[in-house]
């Protein structure tokens, strides 16, 4: 079960550097038409819903050890580990739409060990 939870950390991560570089050069990543300020505006309110769901998504788990912890943070650490599966669920849909396999490889693998991630904390 730590392997998966460091697994989730790890892909937690790498949502948060994606939200990061995303919000400083969306060009890096987008290639049609990320030269506006409507993009850039887009991708930091991206960031800024993404960085701290990765965080939770991330620590929690780790955190839920013992009962008054546990307790806490049971509803909070669901709901997270949900929400995050939810989110790269839908960025997994939004790279089929345009093509990228990347996106659809990285975000269905991340929405999976999220998913699990969430069942586990749960039970």
């Amino acid at each position: 079960m730590i392997i998966l939870f460091v697994l989730n950390a790890v892909l937690a991560a790498g949502g948060i550097f994606f939200a990061m570089l995303a919000a400083l050069r969306p060009s890096v990543l987008v290639t049609e038409g990320a030269e506006g300020v409507g993009v850039l505006f887009y991708a930091r309110m991206y960031a800024a819903k993404a960085v701290p769901l990765c965080l939770l998504a991330a620590a929690v788990p780790f955190l839920t050890t013992g009962a008054v912890p546990g307790l806490c943070l049971f509803g909070a650490a669901l709901s997270q580990a949900m929400d995050a599966a939810l989110s790269q669920a839908m960025d997994a849909a939004i790279g089929l739409g345009r093509r990228d396999p990347r996106q659809v490889v990285g975000a269905t693998v991340a929405a999976v060990v999220h998913a699990l991630v969430g069942v586990l904390i749960w039970g």
